[in-house]
């Protein structure tokens, strides 16, 4: 049964068909075909499994990022950034940069970052003199912050499968979010400088001032979201909610960006979204009640103990596995799918949960800028009518410095549990 559980999952996912069909096809044909349990179970622990206060948060964050990018948060967050590094070479990459980790922070989805800055930044960085590839790459590797500076909808998704603290999750992504970021800066720093691409101005204080001004209302999100979930002052849920109506708030009285209209089609999007989202979860659920049935977690579990292998090889073992399937699988088939499976082990050998979750998070970022599927490279080959090859050959450096983000978050775990010890 194991063996047809996974050959038969991972044999639809290489045919193209989507995650949730996947899942719930082949979790049907298993009880179908070997009677492990009964589809009133299965019915049960769908739900049981969905109805969680911790996954509430999920529509909410979705809403908030959407009113985000409608209220076009993202050019007053460039500006801003831009006039504080106007007098560094590179200073407009290193703004698009900080802009996308910010940006991050407000819509918690990498996706979203890359299409909306991408849109606004690109061209940009074409008239500063940065070729496209430069910028395509940049942006698409920028984009990936999303899902690791908090607040991140894969940290809500992550807490609710493996049973951790949502909020621990957002703690534990603070310096990650900015070693990622400091190295995505590093980067450009020296290709700029090598390169001679890109100018340099003098610090306007009036300019920023003005820029800041623009952006501060969308800088407050952040702030009062994360500093009420760290200040204990209400759940990531009721940060969610909070978020969502602040954006509100702000679309609507501020930036005046979104009419009447433009608010429906917001609650429909994120409506399709967070059905999307949950749906698969739902499948994932299904299939993880399989894969125990089957005893796929506790053989490996057995294989680890049989293997004596240390914390360090294991989780070497898990970065190869998945650096390699995150070239064919999405972030959300690995963090649904492959998680739970290993989190078995990951207790067994006496690795903090909360560490590996950040470990998953650094590999689907690097999954989503890894060809042939990385999701952020052929939306910004789509927004920048750039070819993705160009997009690809751009992205190089930028998974090179995450591969060392990755190799320095596994092997030096204070990074991520410092904020939470």
């Amino acid at each position: 049964m194991a063996v047809f559980l996974v050959l038969a999952l991972f044999a639809l996912l290489a045919l193209g068909v989507p995650v949730a069909f996947a899942l719930g096809t082949v979790g049907l044909a298993t009880i179908l075909l070997f009677d492990v349990t009964s589809l009133t179970q299965l019915a049960q622990s769908q739900f049981s499994g969905l109805d969680s206060f911790v996954l509430l948060a999920i529509p909410f964050f979705i809403l908030a990022g959407n009113i985000m990018v409608e209220a076009r948060m993202a050019p007053q967050l460039f500006d801003l950034m831009r006039a504080l590094t106007r007098p560094i070479r590179g200073g407009d990459a290193v703004g698009a940069t900080l802009s996308a980790a910010l940006f991050g922070a407000m819509t918690g989805s990498s996706v979203a970052s890359a299409a909306a800055l991408g849109r606004i930044v690109i061209p940009e960085l074409d008239r500063a003199g940065y070729p496209r590839s430069f910028s395509g790459g940049l942006l698409a590797a920028g984009g990936t912050l999303g899902i690791m500076i908090p607040p991140s909808i894969v940290f809500v998704i992550y807490g609710a499968m493996a049973q951790v603290s949502v909020t621990d999750m957002f703690k534990a992504g603070i310096l990650p979010g900015v070693l990622v970021t400091l190295l995505l800066i590093g980067v450009t720093l020296v290709l700029a400088g090598r390169n001679r691409w890109g100018g340099q101005g003098p610090f306007s204080l009036q300019r920023m001032l003005r820029a800041l001004g623009r952006a501060g209302p969308a800088l407050l999100m952040p702030a009062i979201v994360l500093g009420g979930i760290y200040g204990g002052v209400f759940t990531p849920t009721e940060a969610a909610a909070i978020s969502a109506a602040y954006g509100l708030f702000v679309a609507a009285f501020v930036y005046r960006s979104a009419g009447l209209r433009g608010f429906a089609a917001i609650f429909v999007r994120s409506a399709k979204m967070t059905a999307s989202i949950l749906f698969i979860v739902a499948q994932a659920l299904f299939i993880g009640l399989l894969a125990t049935l089957a005893g796929i977690p506790s053989g490996i579990v057995e294989a680890v103990d049989s293997l004596a292998l240390e914390p360090w090889m294991f989780l070497l073992i898990v970065n190869l596995a998945l650096l390699v399937l995150g070239c064919f699988l999405d972030g959300v088939t690995i963090l649904t799918v492959v998680a739970p499976l290993l989190l078995p082990a990951v207790l067994a050998l006496g690795i903090d949960p909360i560490h590996f979750g950040i470990i998953l998070t650094l590999n689907i970022e690097i999954a989503a800028i890894t060809p042939p599927i990385g999701m952020n490279l052929f939306v910004i080959s789509g927004i920048s009518d750039t070819r993705p090859e160009q997009v690809i050959r751009g992205v190089v450096p930028f998974v090179g410095v995450m591969l060392l983000a990755l190799a320095l978050v596994t092997y030096l775990p204070w990074i991520s549990l410092a904020f939470v010890n």
